[in-house]
């Protein structure tokens, strides 16, 4: 899930300029990194609501399938439209990882040792976060494109979701 972080910023710094570079005005490029913002405080409320109804892996198989068929899609958008609609999905996606990581990594080792544990995820996941980007920026001058980091995303996401199926608690639930 630390691949899906990671992948998660390296889209909230590129996507502005990869819509201008579709030929977007600047004002509707910026509205689709706004709207990813408005929909991950939705995506926050309703996956911390199913959390408590249908559990944190569940949940987190939710976000991730939803966080591929957002990059997925985004390969393929072609206008302004397509963006807002991978903002919508993404943006959902994008909040409902990031509310549903502290209460898995709770499930997973439980809470003696929450405090270090979930410290652990998020230091990962910051330092994914401030290296994806530039590396993404660095195959974006090689390619002249985004197709190539949109596809590598694709394929982090794809390993997040593999690695959370086979998730297991490492303590003795009580």
């Amino acid at each position: 899930n630390l691949l899906a972080v990671s992948s998660m910023l390296i889209i909230l710094v590129h996507i502005v300029p990869h819509a201008t570079d579709m030929g977007i005005e600047t004002v509707k490029a910026a509205g689709v990194l706004s709207t990813i913002g408005g929909v991950s405080m939705l995506g926050r409320l309703t996956v911390g609501l199913a959390i408590d109804r249908i559990g944190t892996k569940r949940c987190m198989i939710i976000c991730l399938t939803l966080l591929i068929l957002s990059f997925l899609w985004l390969n393929r958008a072609e206008g302004v439209w397509m963006l807002y609609v991978f903002a919508t999905v993404y943006g959902i996606s994008h909040g409902g990882i990031f509310t549903v990581i502290s209460p898995l990594v709770a499930d997973l080792f439980g809470i003696r040792s929450h405090g270090a544990f979930f410290g652990i995820v998020a230091f990962s996941g910051t330092v994914g976060g401030a290296i994806g980007p530039v590396l993404a920026g660095h195959v974006f001058d090689v390619t002249r494109s985004y197709h190539l980091i949109f596809l590598i995303l694709v394929g982090l996401a794809c390993v997040s979701l593999l690695l959370t199926l086979f998730l297991k608690p490492a303590i003795a639930q009580k």
